[in-house]
This record gives structure tokens, sequence and C-alpha cells, in this order.
């Protein structure tokens, strides 16, 4: 159930909004263009979504085109393509959510009236052609301070056109999620059994991080909470030898000790039915405002619990994926998860300040009225360069 749809605010033209994206499997980027293109149509305008594929669904028009597709013959295709559907659609402005995007869209949009925003959701690996020129348009969001710190210092992006803009996720939604005990009953899970739940992608560097806690971390979680269950939400994509894992840890532990449930459209009946999360990014946000404890666990970092006195530093990494560090010990983060877990006063008082902590700094409503302002300075600084090339009087 989401949030109660409300009229296109009274200031502010009506736009025709394109995203373009890169996606082969649901990441944290698509989960957050989804969310943000709801709620610009929810605000009135029009929006179209280009990218090569999509499995969140969205509140706008989805277009597949092989953005990700790297080599030049394609990456010229797609631009062409891009300009041909920007015209054919009066766009008014594009916001490109990877570097892929980004290049495609800003050779789309040159000496065009329509101006481009990028979005870096990661921190993206130095080239020599982003020293020489940027491709990511006349705004650049980051979703976290590391992130913006890495482009100013290894970009070389201008700090002038740098914004901090946080993930935004829909609070209406996933604080409508149902209660433990009745997702537990629809899940078929034990009520009263102590149940964590680690959601995210298994690919990619979050391939160590889910292994380490499927090997390492709940084998001494278990032997310290007995009839604890440890829920795997996620796998698009699955890596070498993860499944054999599983069977071998269940083997040792007793079979439904960990279930892994697969990558799954609608996480929320799995993160309420929890009484832990370990997460990072995106999911860790989502958890929070479910009203479930987290453990940040992150393919670059792990920041322990999530809570007031940690939360400055937890902001800065995006919940554990950017803040470079040394892989924690097993037994520390266990502790974390059995103190937790041991403790359920302390999970009811997270669980209240997790909620507001989302309300306050991760509200798509707030995330895009800060976007909007974004847009509007793109586009006024796309006009003056309309009229030094002669495309418009004065």
């Amino acid at each position: 159930m989401g949030a109660a749809r409300r009229p296109r605010a009274a200031t502010g033209a009506t736009m025709n909004i394109l995203h373009v994206l890169s996606q082969y499997e649901v990441t944290g980027a698509e989960t957050y263009a989804a969310t943000l293109t709801a709620e610009q149509a929810r605000d009135g305008h029009r929006v179209t979504v280009v990218s090569d594929t999509l499995h969140t669904p969205v509140d706008a028009e989805f277009l597949a085109m092989p953005i990700g597709k790297r080599d030049y013959p394609q990456r010229l295709r797609n631009v062409l393509a891009l300009r041909r559907l920007i015209r054919s659609r009066a766009i008014t402005l594009v916001h490109a959510h990877s570097r892929a995007a980004s290049w495609v869209a800003y050779f789309a949009t040159r000496f065009s009236r329509v101006p481009l925003v990028s979005s870096l959701h990661i921190m993206q690996s130095p080239h020599l052609s982003t020293r020489l020129f940027s491709v990511y348009g006349e705004q650049i969001v980051s979703v976290s301070r590391n992130v913006r710190a890495h482009a100013l210092e290894q970009l070389g992006l201008p700090a002038q056109r740098m914004h901090l803009v946080r993930n935004g996720v829909d609070v209406g939604r996933l604080e409508a999620a149902p209660a433990c005990a009745e997702a537990r009953d629809r899940l078929g899970l034990p009520p009263a059994v102590p149940v964590i739940a680690m959601v995210g992608r298994l690919s990619g560097r979050r391939t160590a991080v889910a292994v380490g806690a499927v090997a390492d971390v709940f084998p001494r979680v278990r032997a310290a909470v007995p009839g604890a269950i440890l829920l795997v939400v996620g796998g698009m994509k699955m890596p070498d030898g993860f499944l054999a894992l599983v069977e071998a840890v269940n083997g040792r532990l007793g079979d439904g000790a960990v279930r892994h449930v697969g990558h799954q459209r609608d996480v929320v009946p799995f993160v309420a039915a929890a009484d832990v999360v370990i997460a990072a990014g995106r999911s860790a946000i989502e958890a929070l405002s479910v009203g479930r404890p987290v453990v940040a666990a992150g393919e670059a970092s792990y920041e322990g619990v999530v809570c007031e006195e940690t939360a400055d530093d937890v902001m800065r990494a995006n919940f554990g994926d950017f803040a470079r560090s040394e892989p924690p010990a097993p037994e520390a983060v266990a502790a974390d998860l059995v103190a937790l877990l041991r403790d359920p006063a302390r999970r009811e008082a997270l669980s209240a300040w997790g909620r507001a902590f989302v309300r306050r700094i991760y509200d798509v409503r707030v995330t895009w009225g800060q976007l909007r302002d974004i847009y509007e300075a793109a586009c006024a600084a796309k006009a003056p360069a309309r009229r030094r090339l002669g495309l418009e009087p004065a």
C-alpha cells in the first residue's frame, strides 16, 4: 500500500523527464530511479525511462535500449536513438544514473536546449576521458559524502556543480509493511524463532559479504542463539558455489537454518518478518523505514549497528558501500547480531529511531524537492550556452 497520491505542486512547470540507466540486474540505481519516477509522476510530470533492462515496476514508460554496451559503434547508435527520442518526446531534461548512461546522454544533449543531470550512485573509476572533459552534464548529484569527495578528488569534477542528494525511498509504502507476526505467517516462518534477513545483491563485490555472513558469521550467531534463522534475500545473479555453501552450512547447523529465498521483486515482507536486517545502501534505508534494526555491512566497509551514535559515519559511507576498510572479524559482526537478538527493548527503540531518521533525511518527497531545484539550475545553466552558440536570442 503506497502513500496517497497528491496533485502537482502549484509552482514550477510540468516537465518531460527522461531517465537513462545501464542495468542488467536490480541495483540501488534502479530502485532509486523507480521511486523517483513515481514521485515525479505524482507531481504531474511526464516521465520516460530508458535502460538495457528494468526489473522494478516504474510509473513511467519504459523503452529498452542497450545503454550498457560500451563498444563505440553501439554507443553511436545509442546517441542517435536517444537524440531522436529527446526530439520526438519534447524532453525537457535528461537524468542519467551511471557513467555509461551519462556518456550517451551527454552527446545526445549537446547543441540542444535540453540539460543533463547525472547521479553518481557509486565511486566511479577515474578515466583519462573524465579528466579531458566531463560527460556528467550541467549538474551532478552524489548519493553520499564519500561519493562526492571521490568525484571531486579523483574525477576532478567541479565543486560548484556537485550536489549531495541522498537516496529517496517511499516512506508511506515502507511504513505500511505488515507486522512481524503477520509477515511470518504469510511466509510460513515460526512465530517465535529469531530471524535475521540479509538483503541485497549477491554479485560483484557483495559476494564476499554474503559468503562471509553465511559461512563465518551466522554459525557463530546460531551457536549463541539456538534456532536462529538466516533469510538470504537476493540472487538475480548467483555467485558460483553459493547454493552449495548454503547446503553445506545447513548440513552442519540443520536444514532450514539458512534459507535462500532468491531475488524478490518486493523484499518488504521478508524484511518485516525479521528481527534484524543485514544490509547496505538502499536496502538498509528501506529496512530502517520498515522499522527493523539494521547492521550495515557493505561491499566496502562494515559500519555495525545503525543508530544515532553511528548515523553520521553510516551516511557518509552509504551504509557500508563507499568507505574503504579492512574486512571485519566475523566474531565482531556476530556479536553485534547476537546482542540485538537478545535485547528486544533495544530493537524496539532502534525501530522507532530508524523510522524517524528515514522520514527526516531519505523520504523521496524531501529528495525530489532537492532535485527539483537542481533541475531548475541545470535548465538555467543550459540557456546561456545556447545564447553563446547563437541558437537563442539574448
